[in-house]
């Protein structure tokens, strides 16, 4: 059931508290990129309430216009639930509520489990308030509860555990009782010890989750030595598209989201940042690994049929599922580029890049991608064992960013260059793109036709440039 299908409700994201424990204000941290009231917005957002609210304290500022901006009274320091009432008050219809300082909620979550869809204990009329016990700042509340609300301000009460105690024994909300699968979306940072601890579920640093430490025998001159050593990690990766899943990919962890995006850019599904509205990623939950990632679409059309990759995408295959240049030509244009750099800019990028691969560093097992500016100013590197996947991070990684299409960039590959990788190249607009190994023959056959210039064996002053040499001159 989507939104549209349940009676009107608004949404507010609960974003005034003081942060004392936290030490800042928790919804400007950084979360992925972005200030923590950005992403969290952003999910309420995707869901098309209306109205959407945002809840702040006095003196507080955000620079939205999807919301309007609720601010509490001067010198009011009374918790959640008086800028709960001021919202329903000001609403008139069921209100859900959202607060700042739970980063691993999503869209999806709350549609299924608390707009209605897969929790049968809520009435179609949405008149009654539901919300998991103990879990009050992630609920719905209704205007049938605004009486005890105001009861409750006006004896000075102010525990929504209490408050929804009371409703529901009042009949006027249900509680619904909160499985181990369900506890992670509710964890929410009040200390520095708890942004520390969600960090390696769910923030955007390969180096977390792209390696592990082992133990091993190396034998060398007939001696044998126990030494402890890294290697690169590799786990599968579910890429589904509005609950559909389209893609298993064998990938290193970490950057997750923008493989998704990167994935679907590559696949031309999606071009621009407002073509998605969401990605959520299932959080990890005791030995259960966050391994899948939904997409939420933001009205792009897909072609389910040709959406899914011919051949299952592995971290070495090589040619996956693309059979036909002509095909591809028929979603992504050559590239038309006028611009010249120097073979000595083209010759100092590979130092750039392995001075960026930290987890390559420590494993020498992992493929890499880097983006630079026509000036050879690094722009963004992703690692990966798949050299596909490290691709789509950089293109998505584009797409979350609004800078596509890399027309004025230059791509860089760690390792041989297929067909699928000048594929994806071109998705991304890109109009030369070198490697320090070999190109197939086919990758040639492709970049001459899409317009790109195709360099190989770039090591130290010395290079193959097989296609459109005109974009490397002095």
């Amino acid at each position: 059931m989507s939104p549209r299908s349940l009676p009107p409700f608004a949404a507010v994201l609960l974003a005034g508290g003081r942060s004392r424990r936290m030490g800042m204000d928790k919804g400007r941290l950084d979360w992925q990129g972005q200030p923590l009231w950005q992403v969290q917005l952003a999910k309420l957002a995707a869901l098309q309430p209306e109205p959407l609210l945002l809840a702040a304290r006095d003196g507080q500022s955000f620079a939205t216009t999807e919301a309007t901006v609720l601010h509490d009274p001067p010198g009011e320091d009374l918790g959640p639930l008086p800028a709960i009432a001021r919202c329903l008050r000001s609403v008139g219809r069921p209100l859900l509520v959202l607060a700042v300082d739970m980063p691993m909620m999503t869209s999806d979550f709350i549609r299924a489990h608390l707009l209605g869809s897969e929790t049968p204990a809520l009435p179609s009329t949405a008149s009654i308030g539901l919300a998991y016990v103990g879990e009050p700042l992630c609920a719905l509340y209704t205007p049938a509860m605004l009486p005890l609300i105001e009861i409750a301000l006006a004896s000075g009460q102010r525990s929504l555990q209490r408050l929804w105690a009371h409703a529901a024994e009042q009949g006027v909300a249900q509680l619904i009782a909160l499985d181990d699968t369900q506890r992670a979306f509710f964890h929410n940072m009040n200390t520095p010890e708890d942004l520390r601890a969600a960090e390696p579920n769910v923030m955007q640093a390969a180096s977390q989750s792209s390696d592990t430490r082992i133990t091993l025998t190396r034998i060398a001159s007939g001696q044998a030595e126990i030494l402890e050593d890294h290697v690169a990690c590799e786990e599968p990766l579910e890429i589904s598209v509005e609950g559909r899943s389209v893609a298993v990919v064998m990938r290193t962890p970490g950057h997750d989201r923008e493989l998704a995006a990167g994935f679907l850019v590559s696949e031309g599904v999606v071009q621009k940042p407002r073509d998605i509205l969401e990605i959520s990623q299932c959080p990890s939950v005791g030995d259960a690994k966050g391994n899948i990632v939904d997409v939420l679409l933001g009205g792009a059309t897909v072609d389910w049929a040709s959406l899914t990759r011919h051949v299952f995408s592995a971290s070495s295959c090589g040619l996956c599922g693309k059979t036909s240049i002509d095909a591809i030509f028929q979603r992504f244009s050559p590239v038309h580029a006028e611009w010249k750099v120097v073979p000595a800019l083209i010759a100092s990028l590979p130092d750039k890049l392995r001075a960026e691969q930290a987890t390559f560093s420590k494993t020498g097992g992992l493929h890499a991608c880097a983006l630079f500016d026509l000036a050879g100013h690094l722009i963004v590197v992703r690692e990966d064992v798949g050299r596909h996947n490290a691709l789509d991070k950089v293109l998505g990684y584009g797409l979350l960013h609004d800078l596509l299409p890399f027309n004025q960039h230059i791509l860089l590959l760690s390792g041989r260059v297929s067909f699928e990788m000048i594929q994806k190249a071109l998705a991304g607009g890109i109009a030369i793109v070198a490697a320090i190994s070999a190109p197939s023959s086919l990758a040639i056959e492709f970049a001459q036709e899409a317009g790109q210039t195709l360099i190989g064996f770039l090591r130290g002053q010395t290079m193959n440039v097989y296609t459109h040499g005109q974009r490397v001159a002095e």
